[in-house]
């Protein structure tokens, strides 16, 4: 099987990736570590991005997998033990210094795979920064995967069309990518209905601890490998889909 990972390659094969440059597009993944709730690991928006971006680039060609930054912005998450929190201004330097290192090799067509909410606002300032100083790189962001993957899955999803912090959805896709590290004999259902009502007109800025008595939030005990699955396939294809569309339009997308 080809070497998807950067980390993996020799310098050598770098090289050789290299010399066609302009035809290669970084994934570039970014989690988080911090408590999903009793029943899961602290690892879920780290481990799903990597899987995602693996099959991807697995399944296409010219697509290289930067390894995963592990950590995010989780000062919200910190009442429960236990986040590993970046500060925002540096998941916006660590964010900027590699997607400059890309394009100083020559790779200017970036995809961000975000699996946390935290990072969110932080890498789009980056990616912001870099485009202004870059003007012929090309990004393409997916900031909450979630978001896109619960309106195709429809009601196959029980609860809250499967959302919350490790959640059924979450839950379901990590069962999916590493099912020894969920145990649903711990997951308890912690639906913010308050959260969801307030949220059809504006957004809450919430603490974690005022919303879950346990660190997630939605409803795990919905969670199963089937939906994990079917997940992990549509957010796969979304993925390699856009990279698809924008390879054959050579990364062009404004008007001439």
């Amino acid at each position: 099987m080809k070497k998807v990972f950067l980390n993996e390659m020799s310098a050598r094969e770098v090289k050789a990736m290299l010399e066609h440059a302009d035809e290669v597009t970084a994934i570039t993944c970014f989690g988080s570590c911090e408590s999903h709730g009793w029943h899961c690991c602290l690892g879920p928006d780290f481990f799903v991005p990597t899987e995602v971006a693996k099959r991807v680039a697995e399944k296409l060609d010219n697509v290289v997998v930067v390894p995963a930054v592990p950590f995010g912005t989780s000062i919200h998450y910190n009442q429960y033990p236990m986040s590993v929190t970046l500060r925002y201004d540096t998941e916006i330097a660590i964010a900027e210094d590699i997607f400059e290192s890309l394009i100083n090799n020559g790779i200017k067509h970036i995809y961000i795979l975000n699996g946390h909410d935290g990072n969110i606002p932080a890498l789009e300032i980056a990616a912001h920064n870099v485009k202004d100083r870059h003007k012929d790189a090309k990004f393409l962001y997916m900031p909450a995967w979630w978001n896109k993957v619960g309106p195709i899955m429809g009601d196959r999803f029980e609860v809250w069309n499967g959302l919350g912090h490790g959640g059924e959805g979450e839950t379901s896709i990590m069962m999916a990518v590493r099912p020894e590290l969920v145990n649903l004999e711990y997951a308890e259902s912690q639906v913010p209905e308050k959260v969801i009502d307030v949220n059809k007109t504006t957004d809450i800025i919430w603490d974690i601890k005022e919303i879950t008595k346990t660190g997630a939030t939605g409803d795990p005990t919905k969670a199963s490998i089937e939906k994990g699955n079917q997940m992990l396939d549509i957010l796969v294809g979304l993925v390699a889909d856009a990279i698809e569309e924008m390879n054959r339009t050579d990364w062009t997308y404004g008007t001439k």
